[in-house]
């Protein structure tokens, strides 16, 4: 095989090998519990990938109902199940301070953040960084559990 047909096999390999598909853990569904433990056992706010939004969503658990899609915090839930996630990507500071506007997912308050640059800022797939908060919204901020503790 001549070399030069060697090296665009590789290279196209390489594009599809380094895509990996998520855990089959990743795959199965989040399921919230149905009713109390037997023994009474206590409940949990998890994370658990949802391979339609292609993010992690938070969801109740009960210590007796355990499933395996289940994580103790959205960042570890994204590592393993979609590790290439621009949500991941530590986002870098702009330049300057007034033009442009963007918006960053920060991963610690899992909130989308408005920022300002002189210059256009970088977006796309490598890039925690987007024109629009409402696709920051749609591509990275979960879906959060709210718990009602008492009544009246």
């Amino acid at each position: 095989m001549q070399p030069l047909t060697l090296f665009a096999l590789l290279c196209l390999m390489g594009t599809t090998l380094s895509a990996r598909p998520p855990e089959t853990r990743c795959l199965e569904p989040v399921r919230n519990p149905k009713g109390m433990c037997n023994d009474g056992g206590t409940y949990t706010k998890r994370f658990g990938y949802d391979p339609i939004t292609q993010k992690c969503k938070e969801f109740l658990e009960f210590s007796c109902t355990r499933n395996n899609n289940s994580f103790n915090n959205y960042t570890t839930c994204m590592q393993v199940c979609n590790p290439n996630s621009k949500c991941l990507i530590t986002p870098t500071k702009p330049m300057g301070k007034w033009f442009r506007t963007s918006f960053v997912f920060n991963i610690t308050t899992l909130k989308c953040i408005k920022t300002t640059s002189f210059f256009k800022p970088s977006t796309g797939a490598d890039y925690n960084r987007f024109l629009k908060e409402e696709e920051c919204n749609k591509t990275c901020v979960p879906e959060l559990q709210e718990i009602i503790t008492s009544y009246g």
